[in-house]
């Protein structure tokens, strides 16, 4: 085990890891929208999710790195606020279908499954002026933000004996929303007197990013085992343990 590897280093190992990997096609089974959602549906729902988050996640992480490389910290944390909301939506998703899969409630596994695999809040409000469909309000809203913050409290909590959330989410969401502490990098300030400056370089991968970079990956491989899918599961596994054997 080294010591002292900076962070940075663990969530690129993460990064060229989930480039390799190669994801095969799923077949949906023959089940119609009009029958009982069946296991292997569910199953296939599952690995779907799993499979569109790895893809997203890998390739928005491709950008991160290019970005903290750089050095441009403040464009890296407005990411970097994308890649943790992906981990409080794993935890939530995780977390619903290991409950609905306990109890064997196929079509609430199901029903959520649609909502995350198809839930789109612009399209369900606004689709219908660009999109030729007929009824947008057939489309699942997206899952509140507020029942993915909860989820991953939980998920911390469970994971780790305490939670910091809303103080990361927050810190985060700050330098993506337009307010005064996106101003700070710039600023020199002197008596009465106030400079601008270039934002300095900085490469260093905040703690928060980082963590949920690793919670993430974990969540996607529960979704896996869940959904009894081997292959990719397998390989994220090993990705994990080399993230181990770093820390």
């Amino acid at each position: 085990m080294r010591e002292n590897v900076p962070q940075i280093e663990i969530t690129e190992l993460i990064e060229s890891e989930l480039r390799q990997i190669s994801l095969p096609s799923l077949v949906r089974p023959p089940v119609s929208q009009f029958e009982e959602a069946t296991e292997a549906l569910v199953h296939w729902g599952m690995k779907k999710y799993a499979f569109s988050s790895l893809i997203h996640v890998r390739t928005v992480l491709a950008g991160v790195m290019d970005l903290a490389k750089s050095g441009n910290q403040p464009t890296m944390l407005i990411v970097g606020r994308h890649v943790f909301e992906w981990a409080m939506h794993s935890s939530y998703v995780a977390a619903s279908l290991d409950e609905s899969l306990k109890t064997a409630d196929l079509k609430k596994a199901w029903a959520l499954l649609l909502e995350v695999n198809t839930g789109n809040s612009w399209v369900r409000n606004h689709g219908r002026n660009y999109l030729n469909i007929a009824d947008s309000g057939d489309v699942p809203s997206s899952v509140r933000i507020s029942k993915l913050v909860k989820a991953y409290e939980k998920f911390q909590l469970d994971s780790y004996g305490s939670e910091d959330v809303q103080d990361s989410y927050g810190y985060l969401s700050e330098h993506a929303h337009a307010n005064a502490m996106c101003f700070q990098p710039y600023l020199r300030v002197s008596d009465a007197e106030v400079n601008f400056v270039d934002a300095p370089k900085d490469s260093l991968m905040p703690g928060v990013l980082h963590i949920a970079v690793i919670n993430w990956l974990m969540l996607t491989h529960k979704i896996l085992t869940l959904a009894k899918e081997d292959s990719v599961r397998s390989t994220l596994h090993s990705v994990i343990r080399k993230v181990v054997a770093m820390s």
